[in-house]
């Protein structure tokens, strides 16, 4: 588990973060939602450990990460996948090449076991044909898969995806939201979206955060967002056509 406590954050005059108190949980997947600028992308980061807050705690099972030395910091971040809202694949590796990147920098591994684990992770997200192809050769959708591949090529116990149907028709959509989420379960990691895509909110949003100028202002899950009476977060979710017609059905 992940325990944010009293997160700030300021850049110059501007604050950014007030106060932020949220729990991410592990199988299941965790999403920070709002409008641009409202520091999803900050905290986030900070989570991560790319940002130092000004204030307060990320506590990865109870050990505070703000207050890890750079070893410590270390040994939680590969711990870590990241899906990159681009995907960020390497267009010079094939696809093997680009889930076997981490395994090359941060194991041991012999070249037999990397593509063992390279190949067994490329079939478990249905692109086991396409090993030799380069990126540019792959649809969007498969480019995705290839880098939820990656991500979790080291078996993290934490997975952050930033925007992870960028770009991505409605089907493929869900197609990459499902597959995140099995992957989330099967391997009971503590997954943190940040998202305003209300399709993967309505489909996978197990532990949901609103974020308005800077503070999480409500707490749920898919099944009561739609219920919920916050001004702030109706209005939010009133932007997209799909959320509003359910809204006035309900």
């Amino acid at each position: 588990m992940i325990q944010v406590k009293d997160i700030r954050k300021s850049f110059g005059d501007k604050t950014v973060l007030k106060d932020i108190n949220i729990n991410f949980e592990p199988g299941k997947c965790n999403m920070l939602i709002g409008a641009s600028g409202s520091g999803k992308t900050v905290l986030m980061n900070i989570v991560s450990g790319l940002v130092a807050p000004d204030s307060g705690k990320v506590l990865y099972d109870d050990k505070d990460l703000t207050k890890m030395g750079k070893e410590e910091k270390k040994l939680i971040h590969q711990k870590i996948g990241m899906l990159f809202q681009g995907s960020a694949l390497f267009d010079f590796r094939t696809v093997l090449g680009n889930v076997m990147f981490p395994m090359d920098f941060l194991t041991d591994w012999s070249l037999a076991e990397k593509k063992e684990r390279a190949r067994y992770l490329l079939d478990k997200v249905n692109v086991k044909d396409a090993e030799d192809k380069y990126p540019d050769e792959l649809s969007g959708g498969m480019q995705k898969r290839v880098g939820i591949a990656r991500a979790i090529a080291l078996n993290p116990e934490y997975l952050f995806c930033d925007e992870p149907n960028s770009g991505l028709d409605p089907e493929t959509s869900i197609v990459i939201d499902r597959l995140i989420s099995s992957i989330t379960k099967e391997f009971s990691i503590t997954t943190i979206l940040n998202t305003h895509d209300m399709n993967s909110i309505m489909e996978i949003g197990d532990n949901i955060g609103f974020l308005y100028q800077g503070e999480i202002i409500w707490q749920g899950d898919r099944n009561s967002i739609m219920s919920t009476d916050c001004p702030q977060l109706v209005e939010f979710l009133c932007s997209n056509t799909l959320a509003r017609n359910i809204l006035r059905k309900g």
